[in-house]
């Protein structure tokens, strides 16, 4: 499980009505009244999936090889 206390996300009014913003909603069937409560549900989706791959990638030992493979940093 997860906790987010305090994520805020808004499906209708404000920053949703430009182009982009509504596009993206809408490509998750989230756009438009009533729908934030699936935003929420599909950002906390996304969190658990992100703890699914550290965690796999931890007790695989790839977690340090990784970054040094693919890490910003390399030289």
């Amino acid at each position: 499980s997860v906790t987010i206390p305090s994520l805020i996300v808004a499906t209708y009014g404000g920053g949703t009505a430009l182009p982009t913003q509504r596009e993206c909603l809408e490509a998750i069937d989230c756009y438009g009244e009533g729908k934030a409560h699936k935003l929420a549900e599909i950002c906390a989706a996304v969190v658990l999936c992100g703890e699914l791959s550290l965690s796999a990638a931890i007790v695989s030992d790839q977690w340090v090889s990784s970054h040094d493979r693919y890490g910003r940093n390399r030289k």
